[in-house]
């Protein structure tokens, strides 16, 4: 009865592994790779990707050079790229030990634009090459037209 419920356990677990993407968007990246560290809450690029949260505890006796060297250990091998919302100075949650931590991103490709992906109201390319020539005012146009009665008051003449 036991072994059934083992391979039934283990069918379960096998057929929910099957719908797991073994491809990584940003795979991981070696110990020592070209990282950047934002301490601000928001990094410096325009688009970026999260890719989770990294976070080291160090014991007092371990500088915060090394402390730090392991965030970004751990942000490579999660395949970012930059850290942000870093704090200054280590947490310090208890009296021998600090914690640093960050959210590790990467920043996001830009499709590559292409000559002919311009809107449709864009102007031409040379349209800032030259001068500014302002337009000339146009004249308002006036049109006279001519009386239908001849210029004579049909009221005043049917009275009479």
């Amino acid at each position: 009865m036991h072994a059934r419920v083992i391979v039934g356990l283990v069918f379960f677990a096998l057929l929910a592994c099957a719908g797991t993407k073994s491809e990584r968007r940003y795979p991981r990246r070696p110990p020592g790779c070209a990282l950047t560290i934002y301490h601000s809450p928001i990094p410096d690029v325009t688009v970026w990707d999260d890719l989770g949260v990294a976070e080291v505890g160090c014991h007092l006796d371990e500088s915060e050079v090394a402390c730090l060297q392991r965030l970004r250990t751990d942000a490579c091998r999660m395949g970012g790229d930059m850290i942000y919302n870093v704090p200054k100075r280590a947490l310090r949650p208890l009296e021998r030990a600090m914690i640093y931590r960050g959210m590790v991103a990467h920043t996001r490709d830009l499709p590559a634009k292409k000559a002919d992906d311009k809107p449709a109201d864009a102007p031409p390319a040379d349209a800032g090459s030259g001068p500014i020539v302002p337009l000339p005012l146009a004249a308002p146009e006036v049109v006279a037209t001519p009386p239908t009665d001849g210029g004579v008051d049909v009221q005043s003449e049917r009275r009479r």
